[in-house]
């Protein structure tokens, strides 16, 4: 009876946000005066998921073919055969309407989006990690919950300029002490399929044990690579504040009647970038699979 409810949860969870959806594309095709830009990325295949990013060609999308490809991009929830189940869909671009359509858009859009949470908290709801993933595909078959989650953007006031652009830095984290013991503690309950039991227990003490040697003052950072993803620069005439920065992997909803500067989404292409000058006498690196050093002042 469980197993039945809370896939009937799902189901009618996802029914409704389809619905929604459904909405939101009718309000975008029934407008006039509308703009699209959309770049497509290439899929990531199946066994390419940890393969570094030299270059991801961009391909650039706008008109009418734009704004379908974007407006459908809202609704793909499901795997691809053949692509990483691992690494999400993405399509950079904007829609933008007129600044009347606000007051239909932007509620709709806070719907969807409150939707996609109740979505999200009931998944979390399910129990270990593979009773999630078996009870979601149970309901929906094929979907990936990743791309449920995400938020669609939707804003509106007087636009100067939008410019796309790459995000491939590091995110850090100051953590303590008591942090790590915890993640190492719940970390022993989950052996690599590569380690055996004892093996993996051995290694997790001996990470335990060295943490608890460190001086009190030593200052511990999570450094964890963030993967290549595209990001928008929004400029407004009249806010404060006047520029905002967001993640970019769905196309933005505009509603305003100002005209605006888009800096296309360009190729991206690595770049070697000098070390900051905060870390040129190297962080020590003490645990690798935690992304955890200790800086060195």
């Amino acid at each position: 009876m469980e197993s039945f409810s809370s896939t009937a949860k799902l189901r009618q969870l996802m029914d409704s946000l389809d619905g929604l959806l459904m909405e939101l594309e009718s309000v975008v095709f029934s407008a006039t005066d509308v703009m699209a830009y959309v770049y497509a990325l290439p899929p990531v295949l199946q066994g390419e998921e940890e393969q570094e990013n030299t270059r991801i060609p961009v391909t650039l999308g706008e008109g009418m073919p734009a704004l379908s490809q974007a407006v459908s991009s809202w609704r793909k929830h499901t795997f691809v055969e053949g692509h990483s189940s691992k690494a999400t869909y993405r399509l950079p671009g904007v829609v933008q309407l007129p600044a009347a359509y606000a007051m239909s858009i932007l509620p709709l859009v806070d719907e969807i989006n409150r939707r996609k949470g109740e979505f999200k908290s009931a998944v979390q709801q399910l129990g270990s990690r593979d009773d999630k993933f078996e009870k979601v595909h149970e309901a929906l078959p094929g979907v990936v919950t990743l791309q449920i989650y995400r938020q669609i953007s939707a804003m509106s006031g007087e636009l100067q300029s939008i410019g796309f652009t790459w995000g491939d830095k590091q995110a850090i984290t100051r953590v303590d002490h008591e942090t790590v013991l915890a993640m190492l503690e719940r970390s022993k309950n989950y052996v690599p399929a590569l380690f055996d039991g004892e093996e993996w227990l051995h290694m997790v003490e001996r990470e335990i044990y060295d943490i608890k040697r460190l001086p009190s003052s030593a200052e511990l950072r999570i450094r964890r690579p963030i993967k290549t993803h595209p990001m928008a620069n929004i400029r407004w005439f009249e806010r404060v504040p006047r520029t905002q920065q967001i993640k970019a992997s769905l196309p933005l909803l505009i509603c305003t009647d100002t005209r605006w500067k888009v800096h296309h989404l360009d190729d991206y292409e690595q770049k070697n970038r000098e070390p900051r000058a905060d870390r040129q006498q190297g962080d020590e690196l003490l645990i690798e699979r935690l992304h955890l050093y200790m800086r060195h002042q």
